[in-house]
């Protein structure tokens, strides 16, 4: 289960990245980094773009924390 925080929802208000890009990079990424308290950084290219999206896990609940594209 894929969840979107309160945090990521605002961000992409400004951001405008398409919601089946996220869930796709979350589901299908190709490239996983771990990061800081437990995240990961999800990584995968749409065009000539990176979208990174960083996300915790908690059970079998998936929360996105934010999301951009690199070097924006």
């Amino acid at each position: 289960m894929i969840e979107f925080s309160n945090h990521a929802k605002e961000r992409n208000l400004k951001r405008k990245i398409p919601k089946s890009y996220i869930i796709k990079t979350v589901e299908n990424p190709k490239e996983i980094i771990d990061s800081l308290k437990g995240r990961k950084l999800s990584r995968r290219k749409f065009g000539n773009k990176i979208l990174e999206v960083v996300t915790i896990t908690e059970g079998k609940k998936v929360i996105i924390i934010t999301q951009y594209y690199l070097g924006e």
